[in-house]
């Protein structure tokens, strides 16, 4: 394959990886409505961390090229700016 190759399965890759961040989003949005009827805040710092330490374990038992501490930022930022989708 050429680097055209690759790119052009990476586009669709990215593609994918929208829908599912997206899907994501629509998960936490009704989470976030659940917390609001009960009253609780929409961070929690403790699902916080357990998620973030599971894609890191996830990440370091796939041995794929991203390091466990990249996934985790990656994720870092994911759930930030789902927090965001969650509070409307």
């Amino acid at each position: 394959m050429n680097i055209e190759d690759w790119r052009t399965r990476i586009d669709e890759l990215n593609v994918e990886l929208v829908s599912l961040l997206n899907k994501r989003a629509s998960f936490a949005h009704e989470i976030g409505k659940l917390k609001k009827q009960a009253g609780l805040p929409v961070l929690d710092q403790g699902r916080e961390g357990r998620v973030l330490d599971s894609v890191e374990e996830i990440a370091k038992n796939q041995e794929g090229p991203l390091d466990p501490q990249s996934v985790k930022r990656i994720f870092q930022v994911i759930m930030e700016e789902t927090r965001k989708v969650e509070d409307l």
